[in-house]
């Protein structure tokens, strides 16, 4: 066909209808003479080649062909022409645009009668697609079979109808088989070749696969013929006819005795450092993970594990930071490594999870696997270490705290100093949001009362509140029988009962966390309570307790010492003053005495006889008596009091007439009384008598109007001696200018006085002295008196006389 030859003579009406027929065909279609010269090429060799339509014979074909394929093309078709016989080959033609496709090329002789061949009739066929396909499927067999020999993987096809199997020679390499060795069925023969424990399991499978149309694979052992066991692992997938009936099942099977080792070394390791192994694909819908990992995060032993499950395990209060971490891992690739709790049968657990996200060649996330361990023993000693670290912290801070408030306490001796500084030291210690130190103190009539002190507050936070009453919740720590801590003091059954509040009053320092210590001194009196309050349920524990009790009972030793030494100065101040009256008093009689006797010796001395006159003697003597009267009350007001500080005030019990006693008392002041100008009113009952001291009761009255002498003078004074059931009633009455109610308990201490010294004569001991006497007999002194309404003084003792018969009063 590639030979040139000369212009071809004009075609007959049988080749002008079939070069008609040939141009309506898409296939190249050529025709040549008998020794191969082509004459014809239909349109389709124009259209792809793009050759003008007067090039045909060789010309054309060596414009059009590749030049790779002339040569062989060339030989291929002289040989036939020689031959008379047919011939095909594939090979390359030029298209119009250059490229070069491949085509499937057919020449076969049209021959005479005498069988001489008349002409040539050739196709071409475009058969690119085909050859690069079967091009890619050459390439890919080989691959494959490198691979699989690279592998070491057999191959195993079985027909499922006739239940026959074959192997290739890899195949049965794996069950320790010599090449061509297996012929045989799945049921009966295959089966012999697998392990005993693991035939049904492999049957199980297979027929899973082939009913459920999913891959079948798995790892089985198999029993060689010179009694191995070995590991293969066999994958495959059956194939189904047009009715969906199974046909046959094909696969791979390798021996996977090295990973099986391995993968046992590696499952010891792993069981060995108890490492939980996850795996996922994305999304993160379902994790496939080992045996530890179920136990860690106690998760069902089978069954799939799904991200909701997951959830569900991971404690509450950290599920959005494992979600977060999560997401922060795929979608920004942030390395993952994180701590979280687990609720496990009730138990909390710690779990450390590392993991890693995989990307596809374009940086997409594909995977995310990692390994979780069991930390909680860690975190438990981390915590334990973290705690004794702090609780050693607390316990220098402590320590600083209780040195400086034991160097305080021992050092402070204001009462009001101490208390303040107690409070905010133990308000600390305790951290306790705020504090309070409610405490007893004496007035200086020895009552009672309540003080307290704040740290954590402002005053101004109680002060619009009544103090504190002996309630259920505040009675074991006013009594001092015990310390109260309450996790919460509102939930206590104690709390709430007392009207009108029933509980806390509107305004109050929220108080849920409670602690109450008593401060009780050496001697057992309750000084006061220590209170302790916090907004959050369970501030307090036994430590707080203890240390506050402790503080509490230092407390109570420096309170004494500051009383005592609030004594010591109360009587050093005492002492003082006392020395100042008392020289002042002394020093009036003594210089009155002293000038009278001075007189006396310059009228001597000039010789004045009038000196002796009996008038100005007996004058004198009188005076003088006076001042030693005065001198001699003044040094028993000095030892009563004495007496009565040290608790030896003498008592000589006796029946008294109390209306003969006051009759005659009265009478020995009735001239002093007329010459300062009282109006004098004596109201006395007859016939009450009692166990008294005589001479200790002329002693209270002779006070009680020697007072209305010197403090109501010329005022009307009316006494009164009545039975009241059985008691004895003596009162002294005046109407001088009275005395206002903050007074009146004081007027009983030593030394106090209304006015100046300068005004009145006296120590000052006179009230104080006879409430002294009337208390020793058991009874009770008392004032009833207003500015402007004059003063009654008001004496009860009973008639019984005291308690107890005794010669001393304690």
């Amino acid at each position: 066909m590639l030979e040139r030859s000369s212009p071809p003579a004009l075609p007959t009406d049988d080749e002008l209808h079939f070069r008609t027929f040939a141009a309506a065909m898409p296939q190249i279609v050529w025709t040549s003479t008998a020794n191969g010269d082509t004459n014809y090429f239909n349109p389709a060799w124009h259209a792809f080649t793009g050759l003008p339509t007067d090039l045909i014979g060789s010309a054309a074909w060596d414009a059009a062909l590749h030049p790779d394929e002339l040569a062989d093309a060339v030989s291929t078709c002289h040989q036939a022409e020689a031959n008379g016989a047919p011939y095909s080959l594939e090979l390359r033609l030029r298209r119009a645009d250059g490229t070069f496709r491949w085509h499937h090329a057919q020449s076969m002789p049209v021959k005479n009668p005498d069988g001489s061949v008349r002409f040539r009739l050739g196709t071409a066929i475009d058969i690119h697609e085909q050859r690069l396909a079967r091009s890619r499927l050459e390439d890919s067999e080989q691959r494959l079979a490198m691979a699989l020999e690279a592998s070491n993987l057999g191959t195993w096809d079985w027909d499922i109808a006739t239940d026959s199997l074959r192997f290739d020679a890899r195949c049965e390499q794996a069950f320790g088989m010599t090449p061509g060795s297996f012929r045989g069925t799945f049921y009966k023969d295959f089966i012999q070749l697998v392990h005993p424990e693991d035939r049904a399991r492999v049957i199980a499978h297979v027929d899973a696969s082939v009913r459920e149309r999913s891959t079948y694979r798995l790892d089985y052992r198999t029993i060689w013929r010179d009694g191995g066991i070995h590991w293969v692992q066999a994958i495959g997938r059956a194939h189904y006819d047009a009715d969906g009936r199974p046909t046959r099942m094909a696969g791979t099977v390798a021996n996977i005795d090295e990973r099986r080792t391995h993968d046992e070394r590696f499952e010891h390791v792993v069981q060995t450092a108890g490492l939980g192994l996850w795996y996922c694909d994305l999304p993160l819908d379902v994790i496939a993970c080992n045996a530890i990992y179920r136990a860690q995060h106690g998760l069902p032993a089978e069954g799939p594990v799904t991200r909701e499950l997951m959830r569900r395990q991971i404690h509450p209060e950290d599920r959005a930071h494992v979600a977060n971490s999560v997401r922060l891992a795929i979608e920004e690739l942030v390395p993952y490594d994180i701590r979280f709790r687990v609720m496990h049968s009730g138990e909390v657990r710690w779990i450390r999870s590392q993991g890693r996200v995989f990307c596809d060649a374009h940086g997409r996330p594909k995977r995310f696997d990692g390994i979780t361990f069991d930390v909680t023993a860690e975190q438990q000693l981390q915590e334990s270490l973290r705690q004794t670290l702090h609780e050693k912290h607390e316990s220098l801070q402590t320590l600083e705290v209780v040195n400086a408030a034991g160097q305080a306490l021992a050092a402070e001796l204001q009462l009001e100093k101490l208390v303040q500084g107690v409070t905010d030291a133990a308000t600390r210690l305790c951290r306790a949001a705020f504090g309070a130190f409610f405490y007893n103190v004496l007035n200086e009539r020895g009552e009672s009362y309540m003080l307290y002190t704040l740290s954590g507050a402002p005053k101004e936070a109680f002060s619009k509140f009544p103090m504190p009453r002996s309630t259920p919740v505040f009675e074991p720590t006013f009594k001092g029988t015990g310390i109260v801590r309450s996790d919460d003091i509102t939930k206590d059954p104690r709390y709430g009962h007392n009207p009108p509040r029933r509980g806390m009053p509107e305004g109050h320092l929220p108080v849920r966390s409670y602690l109450a210590v008593p401060v009780v001194s050496r001697s057992g009196e309750v000084i006061g309570g220590l209170f302790f309050g916090h907004p959050t349920p369970g501030t307090f524990t036994a430590r707080e307790e203890t240390l506050v009790a402790g503080l509490a009972a230092q407390v109570a030793v420096a309170m004494d010492n500051a009383r005592l030494f609030q004594r010591a100065q109360d009587a050093i101040s005492a002492r003082d003053t006392f020395l100042s009256i008392a020289s002042h008093e002394l020093r009036t009689p003594i210089t009155s005495m002293k000038l009278q006797a001075e007189y006396m010796r310059r009228r001597i001395a000039a010789g004045d006889p009038s000196a002796f006159e009996p008038e100005r003697v007996t004058r004198l003597v009188e005076q003088t008596e006076r001042s030693i009267g005065r001198l001699s009350r003044l040094v028993e007001d000095m030892l009563d009091i004495s007496r009565i500080a040290m608790g030896r005030l003498n008592i000589q019990l006796e029946a008294v007439d109390l209306a003969e006693l006051t009759r005659d008392v009265v009478e020995r002041f009735r001239q002093q009384l007329t010459d300062a100008g009282h109006a004098l009113d004596v109201r006395l009952t007859s016939g009450i008598v009692g166990r008294w001291d005589r001479y200790r009761l002329e002693q209270v009255l002779t006070n009680l109007l020697t007072n209305a002498l010197k403090y109501a003078p010329g005022s009307p004074l009316t006494v009164t001696a009545q039975a009241a059931g059985g008691s004895a009633v003596l009162e002294v009455e005046d109407r001088g200018p009275g005395i206002a109610s903050e007074f009146q308990q004081r007027i009983f201490e030593r030394f106090e006085r209304l006015v100046g010294a300068n005004e009145v004569s006296g120590l000052g001991l006179g009230l104080h002295i006879a409430r002294h006497i009337v208390e020793a007999h058991g009874g009770t002194l008392r004032v009833r008196s207003a500015p402007g309404e004059g003063a009654c003084f008001i004496a009860e003792l009973p008639v019984a006389g005291p308690p107890q018969d005794a010669s001393t009063a304690k």
